[in-house]
């Protein structure tokens, strides 16, 4: 029913999880999930089973139009994925080709002059289905909302599946994405915008601090597979493998906070070229079998995975503003990339899990040990005056146990207890520089899930505690470093509920509780992490006219509210709640003889309301998007 223009944009109205924490930029899917965030090396994006490894800038974007699925994981989910974020990650499932026709154009027009084409053409190649092909493409090109910035995204994705036999499934997965230029990725200040300046006005919400000829483009491309074959009822062996290779290049002006007088942007600069090569297999043996009564499926398995990131960059500054003046952005004169990192990663984890039913019980025990390896090779540079190398090897186990019941009536109450953890960044600039141990994550989950047989419903409802430890603190005898001594809890409440309330009436409510708190640090224990809002919830609904003179026209709307989240660590102001609304018309063309097709026109924040969507600090804050009204055409033959 929703058009989306990135994957965080498709978990909006999904418990548990921040989508705005960027505002109005989807240079990047980063997202916040139980109170933890996924940015940098915690990005927790996942792409047919497999973790997309990004590094500094450089982290891949998948086009929601060519993905089958988007789904949120919440919790720690190392046991099966390895080093991860203790909040959640997001699994998309690529499309795959089909055995039956599908050929499919769409058009897209609306707001910011945006104009994008897809196509998604699919089908058997020969008569039995045991060879079949799917390509699926887009080109899209839009103005961002701040001034002077623009985005353009050309994607195209080959696949084809072999089907020797009804237990062999061999499909060959490929995307390649080129984006000249990704929009506008910079911060405001909270001055002008969660606060008014010394005038009493703010900034509007097409402010770009940046440069007229400030550029940020980014190359994808990316090969694989993905294997099953069933032995017999007993063994299925699964595996998938991916290469994929990254570039990023830009050129950007940025803001670094106000000065003494209350109006005046300091700004620096930033002229970075990446390259980042990675490879991830994931293979995997599924066992069925039984001990009595109890009913077993046994995974056990192995994946390995590498990261390289060749990285020149530079960072100087910039001329401030004065934004009490109408600023419009103005060219400046980028020097050039230096060598800076190379940045290394590896991964190799075996794997067990094994779930058991009996009765109406089913339970999951899972463990898994990890060798995790980091390194940074530093090059002298005009700020990097002493080259270097660093690295460092760790090992973990981690372990997840689940136990649930399953009522005659559709309830189905659970418990489970899991684990996760991440290595931290290295303190390149100490000396001599410095190595972490990894950050840790544990979690307690209770909650219940209702699905009756005879009525189209879903509710959920989890309660939760999730702890991270050894998370990076100010050493208490050297402010100026670092050590893994801090710890994070956050404890919450997710409620959901999907229903078909009748033949036309569809609805979804949500509702988010969260309360994270540094519960172990050395200048921030009692605070709440920035950008983690207490209480969000969302509300859609959507009638569809079945017959009569306006069969096939759908009707939809909904509101999002985010509730008001600290700006900064210190706590030092909050930014505001806020609630928007979303609408759709859609019409079904089946009634014309051109089932699938439609048209549709989509409204988000429809009341354009101006609102701040987060800051991370005092100098980054970011606007709300505004409205944007989007009409797309969607025709099959």
């Amino acid at each position: 029913m929703h058009q989306f223009q990135s994957v965080k944009e498709a978990l909006g109205y999904t418990p548990g999880v921040t989508v705005s924490s960027r505002g109005a930029s989807n240079t990047y899917d980063f997202v916040i999930i139980r109170g933890f965030s996924s940015v940098g090396l915690s990005q927790n994006n996942y792409l047919d089973g497999l973790k997309l490894q990004g590094n500094f800038y450089n982290d891949a974007v998948i086009d929601p139009y060519m993905l089958e699925r988007v789904e949120l994981m919440r919790g720690p989910t190392s046991v099966l994925y390895g080093k991860s974020n203790p909040g959640g990650i997001i699994s998309m499932v690529s499309k795959r080709p089909t055995t039956e026709p599908l050929k499919e154009i769409q058009f897209k027009m609306g707001t910011d002059n945006l104009f994008q084409t897809g196509f998604d053409f699919s089908d058997s190649l020969d008569d039995n289905g045991e060879f079949s092909y799917r390509l699926t493409g887009l080109a899209r090109s839009t103005n961002e909302q701040q001034k002077s910035s623009e985005s353009q995204r050309y994607a195209i994705a080959p696949s084809f599946t072999w089907r020797p036999d009804e237990k062999t499934n061999f499909t060959f997965l490929s995307y390649f994405q080129n984006e000249p230029e990704t929009g506008y990725y910079g911060w405001l200040p909270k001055e002008g915008t969660v606060e008014p300046l010394p005038n009493g006005k703010r900034l509007p919400t097409d402010f770009n601090e940046g440069a007229s000829n400030n550029t940020y483009s980014r190359n994808e491309k990316m090969v694989g597979y993905s294997f099953e074959h069933g032995f017999n009822d007993t063994f299925t062996v699964r595996q998938n493998l991916r290469f994929a290779e990254m570039k990023t290049a830009q050129k950007s002006v940025y803001g670094t906070g106000i000065a003494a007088d209350g109006h005046t942007l300091n700004r620096g600069t930033i002229v970075d070229n990446e390259r980042l090569q990675n490879f991830s297999v994931d293979t995997q043996l599924e066992n069925k079998f039984a001990t009595g009564d109890i009913d077993h499926t046994l995974l056990t398995g192995v994946d390995f995975m590498r990261m390289r990131n060749d990285i020149n960059a530079t960072f100087g500054s910039a001329p401030s503003i004065d934004l009490y003046d109408s600023y419009h952005p103005e060219y400046f004169a980028f020097g050039g990339a230096e060598p800076y990192q190379m940045n290394e990663s590896k991964q190799t984890g075996l794997y067990v899990q094994d779930q058991a039913e009996w009765d109406k019980w089913v339970f999951t025990l899972g463990g898994r040990y990890d060798w995790s390896k980091q390194a940074t090779t530093v090059r002298q540079n005009s700020t990097t005056p002493t080259e270097g190398y660093i690295e460092r090897n760790d090992h973990q186990f981690t372990w997840r146990s689940g136990v649930n019941y399953v009522f005659d009536n559709g309830i189905s109450p659970y418990f489970s207890y899991s684990q996760s953890f991440e290595p931290s960044a290295f303190d390149l600039w100490s000396t001599p520089r410095v190595s972490y141990k990894p950050s840790k994550g544990e979690q307690y989950e209770a909650g219940v899930k209702y699905v009756p047989k005879d009525m189209p419903v879903v509710v959920t409802g989890a309660v939760y505690q999730l702890t991270k430890t050894n998370n990076l603190t100010a050493d208490p005898t050297n402010p100026l470093a670092q050590v893994p001594a801090g710890e994070i809890r956050a404890r919450g409440v997710e409620l959901e509920a999907k229903a078909a309330l009748t033949a036309n009436i569809n609805m979804t409510a949500s509702y988010t509780y969260t309360d994270a708190e540094y519960t172990k640090d050395t200048n921030l224990k009692g605070n709440t992490p920035e950008q983690v809002p207490e209480h969000m919830a969302s509300l859609w609904g959507d009638y569809t006219f079945n017959d009569g003179p306006l069969s096939g026209l759908t009707l939809g709307t909904g509101g999002r509210f985010i509730g008001s989240s600290y700006g900064d660590p210190a706590n030092s102001f909050k930014v505001g709640s806020a609630a928007v609304m979303d609408a759709v018309v859609k019409y079904d063309l089946a009634r014309f003889g051109m089932a699938g097709s439609s048209i549709a026109v989509n409204v988000n924040n429809l009341l354009d309301r101006e609102y701040v969507a987060s800051c991370f600090q005092t100098y980054g804050c970011f606007w709300g998007a505004e409205r944007q009204v989007v009409a797309t055409a969607t025709f099959r033959f």
